[in-house]
């Protein structure tokens, strides 16, 4: 085997105005094996006419379109990728945004680490790369932060540095995070690329964060999260904090990973059970654990502000 078959899985959600964009980028991309999988929330704009009428347009590209499951993008994706991995259990698995703009080199470069680091014989991999942030017009606004540390079980437990609409992962991988899907949307984990952070992390897989920017992703009033900047972003997050809905997540992560923990590596196991024993004790307990468990966001001030919301109960 030279190169991996790839399922492109997207979840749409009146997402006319820039999917054509995305959909081409995908004919364009210079690895050729791939096929897309879409799960449309209900649009009202014609998305999945948009949709079918690409695939009439490119024969063997659209592997499936149908309804999601309707309650927001994370179930989406995670539907989507149960599904393909069931479809498809020899492909590689990449996550799609319907309002990027991919560069012609992702897919390639994507599945040229993952043949070379032994996805072709089960491991269990993910690559990521950077972004170019643009406007509703794609007109380039900068580059994705670099992260200082790299990835681990003790960063995902707290903090999420994958980006979904950038992420590849190698056929183990996939089927790995589909067998926790059931679990992941019964417990209502927020994000699917921070659970799937967290899982792949958690099993040992090896992460590949690409240095360079191989997605446009397009910011505008539309995205679902988009990208904060240093002072909006760290607004946000003391609102969220104030409202406790990290904490919510937190603990909607945690009751989703206790239930399969027995996939976990060892330590990252008996991290995962200080962790919820430390929740419980909370206060200056949980502060005092934090840094003894490894568990860590990727700057001081991001560590720091951790202290802060496990003192106060926001952890």
């Amino acid at each position: 085997m030279t190169h991996l078959h790839i399922r492109i899985v997207m979840a749409t959600r009146n997402g006319a105005a820039f999917l054509p964009a995305q959909l081409d980028s995908f004919t364009a991309q210079t690895h050729d094996d791939w096929a897309v999988m879409a799960g449309d929330d209900g649009s009202g704009d014609g998305t999945p006419d948009l949709l079918a009428d690409w695939g009439r347009a490119h024969p063997g590209r659209l592997a499936w379109a149908g309804p999601g499951p309707g309650v927001g993008a994370a179930a989406n994706f995670l539907t989507l990728l149960a599904r393909a991995a069931q479809a498809a259990p020899d492909a590689a698995l990449a996550f799609s945004d319907q309002d990027d703009v991919w560069l012609p080199q992702k897919l390639a470069r994507a599945n040229d680490w993952l043949m070379a680091n032994g996805a072709a014989g089960g491991a269990a991999l993910i690559w990521t790369c950077r972004t170019v942030l643009t406007d509703q017009a794609l007109v380039p606004l900068g580059e994705s932060r670099r992260f200082p540390q790299p990835p681990g079980f003790g960063n995902a437990l707290v903090q999420n540095i994958l980006a979904g609409n950038t992420m590849v992962l190698s056929p183990a991988a996939a089927r790995a995070v589909a067998g926790t899907v059931n679990t992941a949307l019964e417990c209502g984990v927020p994000y699917h690329d921070w659970w799937v952070y967290q899982v792949l992390t958690g099993i040992g897989a090896r992460v590949c964060c690409e240095d360079a920017p191989l997605v446009l992703y397009r910011q505008h009033d539309g995205n679902m999260l988009g990208h904060h900047g240093p002072v909006r972003g760290r607004l946000r997050r003391l609102g969220l904090v104030a409202r406790r809905d990290y904490s919510g997540w937190i603990g909607a992560n945690l009751t989703a990973l206790r239930r399969h923990e027995a996939m976990l590596t060892p330590p990252a196991r008996l991290m995962l059970r200080a962790f919820m024993l430390a929740r419980r004790r909370g206060g200056p307990a949980l502060a005092a654990a934090l840094p003894r468990l490894g568990l860590h966001r990727q700057t001081p001030q991001g560590d720091r502000m951790l202290r802060l919301m496990a003192l106060s109960g926001r952890l």
